[in-house]
């Protein structure tokens, strides 16, 4: 788990430098990376939407949507810091990122923050060959 701690920030690094490259600017392309990499696991780990007396309460995204985020967006890089493994036995209402456990395995939650990672670096690639050349 530390060295895949250390692997995580090492790969979102060279996302947030990629995205500086693209967009040429500090400030922006620090914003930008923030907002990739860190909001998408704010609204993953806020508390659910719940129904209520009154509808529904909480706030946050319903649990589908919370999942989804955690597969699609370089925050899934985070599951790398997952140290318990799900059994079939137990009902997956505990299985939430609040709990420890995240949609995709550690690995795989990697890949797709490497996967963003290699598009956003090839892309800064043909940028700054287009622009500077």
């Amino acid at each position: 788990m530390v060295i895949g701690t250390g692997a995580l920030l090492a790969v979102a690094a060279v996302l947030a430098f990629a995205v500086g490259t693209i967009q040429r600017r500090s400030a922006p392309a620090v914003a930008t990376a923030i907002v990739l990499i860190f909001v998408p696991y704010l609204l993953a780990v806020f508390p659910p939407l719940q129904p209520g007396p009154r509808g529904l309460v909480g706030g946050g995204l319903p649990l589908a949507a919370r999942e989804w985020l955690l597969r699609i967006t370089p925050a899934a890089g985070f599951s790398i810091q997952q140290a318990v493994p799900q059994f079939s036995q137990v009902t997956g209402v505990f299985y939430t990122p609040n709990w420890g456990y995240w949609p995709l395995g550690p690995w795989a939650g990697f890949a797709v923050e490497c996967a963003w990672a290699s598009v956003a670096l090839a892309l800064a690639l043909y940028l700054l060959r287009r622009r500077d050349a």
